[in-house]
């Protein structure tokens, strides 16, 4: 197949203006996509599975027939995408809905209900998929989308269904996704205010400290709010309610009230499957003991946030008093305080931060920025924006502003990237 497309920096959109022009067919832009998978997944392991090929160009061929006779359904339409292994998918895609656990591996959806994120976001990264769309409840796609020099949004809690979502909580999570560039735009009359970076920097029990890489992230956040106040019609300090203060020193964490409802809400999803090795919270805490080799790697070798689902327990009026306090503290008097009180529209703070916690225990819109890279070992990382709820609109307006602002992201070296870590592998006995 030739074709021009680099999948490192093709965009959705690239890639709809290139089918447009007949300058390539659904049917070649399947067989790029699946090459760049079997060439960099067995080092990267993102992708956990492919749909049958044969079913894949058979679909593509019909939507470039499609296209053919001008019915074209969408900007969409002959794009291939990847999802997260936590979304269901029809069945007859044969694809499995694992979570990336072995006891849920083999189990099919009884009916089709429509409908966390490294993985989504190093495909996309590394050219398997123009985009993608992964889930988040508090983190799981900003942080590693901060981490491949991506833009992703995750949404207001509930803009988008959580049906055939494998739950963590209903109040918190929701399908989002991660891509390459965002479309092209500007500030406008965007007003940010901005958070000091060295109060909102993960802390170190969370992130390994590293000198350099921290020094040289606070001069180029640092350097980013100066550019910025050149383009923008306001940019100025703010200060938000910090985590401490937001869960009252850890106790109103409204992870307190999430683990309560796992256990029934996971269960809830398995009695809609068949051939599940497991059906209840428990039996699957079992399961990963009995298969602990594979389930519980050094690298991961607890289930702790399991153990204390099953046995966390809370009357249903402490449910809803803690959920509906953390969402007044980090809603209206948080991120609605700050910005009415501020003149500005959305708040601005580092990508190596937690500020995302807040805008997740409100249910607020929160979006990633791409920035740089770091000179200690290569990783990029960036910054990220929050807003009101319901204001998506107005983040996806600032990410297309900031592509045009700073300097577009820089594919990874995949080559040498997989050539070193299969080095390292062969020469570590």
């Amino acid at each position: 197949m030739t074709t021009s497309i680099n999948p490192l920096n093709a965009t959705a959109s690239d890639l709809q203006a290139e089918l447009a022009s007949s300058s390539v067919t659904s049917r070649q832009l399947v067989k790029l996509y699946l090459n760049q998978i079997a060439r960099y997944n067995g080092y990267l392991k993102a992708v956990i599975a492919v749909a049958p090929e044969e079913l894949l160009d058979e679909t593509a061929a019909r939507l470039d027939e499609e296209r053919a006779k001008g019915n074209v359904r969408g900007p969409l339409h002959g794009v291939p995408i990847l999802v997260k292994d936590n979304i269901a998918t029809s069945p007859e895609m044969e694809l499995p809905t694992t979570c990336g656990s072995l006891a849920l591996e083999g189990m099919s959806l009884v009916q089709n209900p429509g409908g966390s994120s490294s993985g989504s976001a190093v495909a996309v990264s590394a050219g398997m998929s123009p985009f993608s769309i992964g889930t988040e409840t508090m983190g799981s796609l900003i942080m590693p989308s901060d981490r491949s020099a991506l833009y992703t949004i995750k949404p207001t809690l509930k803009k988008i269904p959580q049906d055939g979502i494998i739950p963590v909580t209903l109040e918190a999570d929701s399908a989002d996704g991660g891509y390459k560039s965002a479309v092209t735009g500007s500030w406008g009359d965007i007003r940010i205010g901005y958070l000091d970076p060295q109060k909102w920097l993960f802390p170190t029990e969370i992130v390994k400290y590293e000198k350099d890489a921290t020094d040289q992230m606070l001069r180029d956040w640092n350097s980013a709010y100066e550019k910025l106040k050149y383009v923008v019609k306001v940019m100025k300090p703010v200060t938000l309610i910090s985590i401490d203060e937001a869960t009252e020193g850890g106790k109103m964490d409204i992870w307190d009230a999430f683990h309560t409802t796992f256990g029934n809400l996971l269960e809830d999803y398995l009695q809609s499957v068949d051939n599940c090795k497991v059906k209840t919270l428990k039996e699957l805490i079992e399961f990963n003991k009995e298969h602990a080799a594979q389930e519980l790697p050094p690298s991961a070798d607890n289930q702790a946030g399991l153990i204390r689902a099953l046995n966390a327990a809370m009357e249903p009026e402490q449910y809803r008093q803690l959920i509906d306090s953390a969402r007044n503290r980090c809603g209206k008097r948080g991120i609605d305080k700050v910005l009415e009180e501020n003149g500005v529209d959305i708040i601005l703070g580092p990508g190596d931060g937690p500020m995302f916690i807040i805008a997740g225990t409100a249910g607020y819109p929160v979006a990633s920025l791409p920035l740089g890279y770091l000179d200690y070992n290569g990783r990029p990382f960036g910054m990220q924006i929050t807003a009101r709820a319901h204001e998506e609109a107005l983040l996806i307006q600032a990410q297309s502003a900031w592509e045009a602002t700073f300097p577009k992201r820089e594919p990874p070296p995949l080559d040498e990237i997989v050539l070193s870590g299969s080095s390292k592998v062969l020469g570590s006995d």
